[in-house]
């Protein structure tokens, strides 16, 4: 799609944007659908955007039909990244949250009991995983299962999800389902050869992190479409070839946006369960990894921590002053693939422009405190000593 939107376009994008309720988008959304120019290069956007409105007054009669009435409400991002539980009612999600963290959600023997977002805190070694229950996704008119209002943007922003199937029926069916809403709303769990993510902060300007290259465009360049945007400061990711368009279509969501997944398969303690394993994993096949768990008897759930971490390619990162003896215990949790040079940018502007070397200690070292340049790249339990 093309980087070429008008003033007033982009003015009205902002203002769908903001919208609060599902209703008031929708107006928003017709109203930036009006100001897209009518001509070839915009008919993908002006096609995606008339889906949006549709899925948004899909939700709209799901509700008013009974189905759902889940509250929106944001989640403030916490800990070293943010995971969303996905599923169907009865799969266990709250049986989950309630088991891995100090987190209260409604757990109850009927369906349908959660009805906000509720958020829990995953303690892995020295870091935490914010890990977020959805209410389920509901049926509608024509039977295909949908998110409630107010979750795809929580989706589409998050750092991973968890998709949860319950082994005592149709897992497959249940993945299935999941996976195809998923696609409606734009989001894919199997790895695209280029991803951009667009999260939007309270501060510190632009941070790109591009592990590929920028295609025909600068890092000024892609700072200014943002600011067009309205989105003055925010952490921009990049794998494989990024261009403007790319960048431009994860802020418009008009682009399948990568979120990596793991499949935890619950009620492990049932006798249908072996059986249903199978199948599911050999339908999921190499998409993404399934854990077997049972939140009654904790089978499993002791290794959602490693799972996660590994699935969302964390990077632990200690941080050491000259002329400190030890390191800070507090890491900074990073992407994989990040080089030091990021690292001093993501610590400060400042310490990138100065940046003269590094002394790293760790398993991305031939030997201890080994002296290091601008790209040289981290890996997990680094200690990192910045010179400028």
């Amino acid at each position: 799609m093309p980087a070429n939107l008008t003033a007033e376009a982009k003015a009205k994008w902002n203002k769908a944007q903001q919208a609060r309720t599902t209703k008031e988008k929708i107006l928003a959304l017709q109203e930036f659908l009006s100001a897209i120019p009518k001509h070839k290069g915009n008919e993908r956007l002006r096609a995606q955007i008339k889906r949006k409105i549709a899925l948004l007054k899909a939700e709209v009669r799901t509700k008013k039909s009974g189905g759902g009435r889940a509250t929106e409400r944001s989640i403030q991002r916490a800990g070293a990244a943010q995971i969303v539980i996905l599923g169907l009612t009865k799969v266990g999600r709250s049986s989950l949250l309630t088991a891995v963290t100090a987190a209260k959600p409604i757990v109850a023997p009927y369906p349908y009991a959660t009805q906000e977002n509720v958020p829990g805190m995953l303690q892995f070694e020295d870091l935490q995983l914010q890990l977020v229950e959805l209410p389920a996704l509901v049926p509608d008119q024509d039977g295909k299962f949908v998110f409630q209002e107010g979750s795809v943007d929580l989706v589409r922003n998050c750092d991973g999800l968890i998709v949860m199937v319950d082994l005592s029926t149709d897992p497959v069916e249940q993945f299935d389902q999941i996976v195809a809403e998923l696609a409606r709303s734009q989001v894919s769990m199997t790895r695209l050869e280029s991803n951009v993510s667009v999260v939007k902060t309270h501060a510190g300007g632009l941070q790109l992190f591009a592990a590929g290259r920028l295609v025909g465009c600068t890092r000024d360049q892609v700072a200014s479409l943002l600011k067009s945007y309205a989105i003055p400061n925010a952490i921009v990711r990049t794998t494989g070839d990024a261009s403007l368009d790319d960048i431009e279509g994860v802020i418009l969501e008009t682009n399948l946006n990568y979120k990596p997944t793991i499949v935890v398969a619950n009620k492990a303690d049932l006798p249908s369960a072996p059986e249903n394993s199978r199948r599911l994993l050999e339908h999921v096949g190499s998409r993404t990894d399934v854990l077997v768990t049972s939140c009654l008897t904790r089978l499993g759930l002791s290794e959602l921590g490693r799972k996660l971490f590994e699935t969302l390619n964390l990077v632990r990162v200690y941080t050491k002053d000259p002329n400190a003896s030890a390191a800070s215990p507090e890491p900074f949790v990073i992407k994989g693939g990040t080089t030091v040079g990021e690292l001093s940018r993501q610590i400060h502007t400042a310490l990138f422009r100065q940046f003269k070397y590094a002394r790293v200690w760790g398993k991305s070292v031939s030997y201890e405190g080994e002296r290091v340049g601008i790209s040289h790249v981290l890996l997990d339990r680094d200690v990192v000593e910045i010179h400028a």
